[in-house]
């Protein structure tokens, strides 16, 4: 067992979270290294809505020793009352830790209960458990961090005090991460609204679906090809901005056009397929990563495997008129655009329209299998097709 992590360790983490600019992908990390750094087998970061602490993410090495990226979706539609009897509960209220050694030895007096309820569905054992409140600048609680059952020398041991002032160092420092990438966030779907106001198909849950779809598939995709967790956390960050923003480009599009069921003569298609130039442009060939991949996304998204898709290849997306090119093949198309090109599609299948009712989520993957190498990179559809659990916890949570 290597030694305990030092408080140098744990400057470094919040150094590094502090450049985290995604809220999604912020959260899961402060759970992620709170949880190592405490050596945590499981763990759980609730966010508070109103009166209730809605699980918004969940990691547990006992359970899901593979990683799938479904176990962070799978509880995130169940909540808890905020009230003082939970153990999440109570800390979220009172804004007071808890540190248990053991929580099935509780005393009766205390306000606070521990349900055994999960222990029971799953045949886990919860032990110990150091719960850390997340409080704002405003004094406002924000929800709360969980950390269950400590490890040392293969077995179940209490959380040290010592834990305890780290963890909640950390939460301070989370939070404040917190609220400048909920700033960020806040901008990003200001965009999606200007697209929302002329696009009635554009609205901001199939931006944010489309965002997760995306986000969990370029996850899958670069665990499978090696990619270390540090690149793969780099670059979700920005592919989840640029898959949310992936039709801003819609708003230099006349209403008439985008108000029309998709039925456009040969006039009216060519500017429908302007919204992709008028998107790219508003992302600057610079260094930024972020503004990279938006680029990619904005422009390619429509690109299709067999090169029937557009805009195509274009010498310079800031000349005018826009002259169309030869579609792009196979991998002439950036990844980040065929993993957006997929969350894509199925999120309007799976959506009604004004024209048509929702498919089924069986009859869309369905559609995406059978386009798979025509339409849609083949290796990133396998990967989609196994991900159905995923996706209709997705559907769930952004369809309130």
């Amino acid at each position: 067992m290597s030694a305990r992590p030092e408080t140098k360790d744990l400057l470094k983490i919040i150094r590094e979270l502090h450049h985290i600019n995604e809220y999604t992908v912020l959260l899961e990390r402060i759970l992620h290294e709170a949880r190592i750094f405490v050596r945590a087998d499981a763990g759980t970061l609730y966010l508070r809505d109103k009166d209730k602490l809605y699980f918004n993410y969940i990691e547990n090495d006992t359970l899901f020793q593979d990683g799938k990226s479904e176990d962070k979706f799978a509880y995130t539609d169940k909540s808890i009352p905020l009230d003082k009897t939970s153990l999440a509960g109570f800390v979220a209220v009172t804004g007071q830790p808890l540190l248990i050694d053991d929580v099935y030895a509780l005393p009766k007096s205390l306000d606070f209960t521990f349900n055994p309820e999960f222990d029971k569905q799953t045949n886990y054992h919860t032990q110990s458990q150091l719960v850390i409140p997340l409080i704002g600048n405003n004094q406002k609680t924000l929800g709360a961090i969980q950390l269950i059952n400590a490890q040392y020398g293969g077995k179940t041991v209490p959380f040290s005090a010592m834990d305890k002032v780290h963890i909640s160092f950390l939460a301070d420092h989370a939070v404040l991460a917190l609220e400048k990438a909920s700033m960020a966030r806040e901008m990003v779907m200001r965009m999606v609204a200007i697209a929302e106001l002329r696009d009635p198909y554009e609205t901001g849950n199939h931006a944010r679906r489309v965002g997760e779809y995306a986000l969990v598939l370029y996850d899958r995709f670069a665990e499978s090809r090696g990619v270390s967790l540090a690149e793969r956390n780099q670059k979700k960050e920005a592919f989840w901005a640029a898959a949310i923003l992936h039709d801003v480009g819609k708003a230099g599009v006349a209403g008439d056009i985008l108000a029309k069921d998709g039925h456009y003569n040969e006039k009216e298609k060519l500017l429908m397929y302007q919204h992709t130039v008028y998107g790219a442009r508003l992302f600057p060939d610079t260094e930024s990563l972020w503004d990279r991949i938006a680029r990619e996304v904005v422009l390619n998204h429509h690109e299709r495997w067999d090169g029937s898709g557009y805009p195509g290849k274009i010498k310079d997306i800031r000349t005018d008129p826009i002259k169309f090119g030869r579609g792009k093949r196979g991998k002439e198309i950036p990844l980040s655009a065929r993993i957006v090109a997929i969350a894509d599609v199925y999120d309007a299948l799976t959506s009604d329209r004004s024209y048509k009712e929702a498919w089924t989520p069986q009859a869309s993957l369905h559609f995406l299998k059978s386009k798979s190498g025509k339409l849609f990179d083949p290796e990133l559809v396998g990967i989609f097709l196994n991900m159905d659990d995923t996706l209709n916890a997705i559907k769930r949570n952004y369809s309130k």
